[in-house]
């Protein structure tokens, strides 16, 4: 008889929620011995014993396999393995004055992540951190399309601000206190493209809050372009891809703020929710592409559409099925990236 696994509670943090999940997933597909399952993969019964342990999180090759010997989507696994990863690792930082209203939601700033336990020396010392860079308090996500619409109009003829956002300049007001001045459409996104205007303000941002290069509002908006044409309004349930990034509603709930990941989102989505979504999603998978070939934009457009491991295995097969999708996406961003580079 295999020898009994270790109990484990969810409140340890995520890495314990993430073992209890893939134990699940053994148990719904009838708890087959872990001597059985080895015998349909490389791999042996210890070694998938220890991905669901909770001592650590399994490699990417071991969660696939794990998972697909039990009838799961390892695609959607992988997704969690790379969003579990960043809340072990990533280091608490505090906001001045964050958490002193109730309720208050986290700047974007530096998510104040509470849950999961520090990360060891060695994992520290090799994982960068992913945090946003320094910006003010959030502001409702419409108020702030209505900010950065109103800021850049003066650079696109035509634009104006964005219709019933009303206190719109009382919100310009209070974020030009906090953060830098907010700079011209140009800085950011070629003008004159078809980028829709209600859009710009959370695209840039989106494109803005990552450390990144490589994630830039241009390569967003030529993503959400290639995705969708740009319609909030997309519904294509045959393969569970909604809104105007596309989204599938197991994947976006790992992108969505924390305090609303505990449940699968239910499609029609925001356009603030599927954009933001977006940015945070490259943000975490960037570093985990340096150094493949190719250009490191067009690959996080790759992983996007696939896996994180299909760009770093070079799976050429599935990239070759993708390849209408990245001409797409590398001509809206020639198009769309600003005359001049931000400094």
């Amino acid at each position: 008889m295999g020898r009994q696994e270790q109990p484990l509670d969810a409140d340890e943090g995520p890495l314990a929620l993430f073992a209890l999940d893939l134990r699940e997933l053994r148990r719904q597909a009838g708890s087959p011995p872990y001597r059985r399952l080895a015998t349909r993969i490389n791999y042996s019964a210890s070694t998938l014993a220890e991905a669901a342990a909770g001592r650590r999180l399994p490699s990417e090759a071991v969660l696939a396999a794990f998972v697909t010997a039990c009838g799961g989507d390892p695609v959607e696994w992988e997704h969690r393995r790379v969003r579990t990863h960043r809340l072990i690792t990533r280091p608490l930082v505090a906001e001045p004055g964050a958490g002193t209203e109730p309720g208050a939601e986290p700047g974007p700033g530096a998510e104040v992540l509470t849950e999961g336990p520090p990360a060891s020396a060695s994992d520290a010392a090799s994982a960068p951190p992913q945090v946003w860079p320094p910006a003010p308090r959030r502001v409702l996500g419409p108020l702030i399309a209505a900010v950065f619409a109103l800021a850049f109009s003066a650079c696109v003829p035509g634009d104006s601000a964005v219709p019933g956002a009303p206190g719109a300049s009382g919100a310009l007001a209070t974020l030009t206190t906090t953060r830098a001045p907010l700079q011209g459409l140009a800085r950011w996104l070629h003008p004159g493209t078809d980028i829709p205007a209600q859009y710009q303000g959370l695209i840039v941002e989106a494109g803005t809050r990552c450390p990144e290069p490589e994630v830039t509002p241009a390569l967003i908006a030529a993503m959400l372009k290639a995705e969708s044409g740009f319609d909030p309004n997309l519904s294509d349930p045959v393969k569970d891809e909604y809104g105007i990034a596309r989204w599938t509603p197991r994947v976006l709930r790992y992108y969505l703020p924390p305090d609303r990941q505990d449940t699968v989102p239910v499609p029609p989505f925001t356009p603030e929710d599927s954009i933001l979504a977006v940015g945070r999603m490259l943000c975490a998978i960037a570093p985990d592409l340096q150094g493949v070939p190719g250009d490191p934009a067009l690959n996080l457009a790759a992983a996007y559409r696939t896996a994180t491991w299909v760009v770093q295995k070079q799976d050429q097969a599935r990239l070759a099925a993708i390849r209408p999708y990245l001409d797409q996406v590398g001509g809206n961003l020639q198009r769309y990236r600003p005359a001049q580079h931000p400094s």
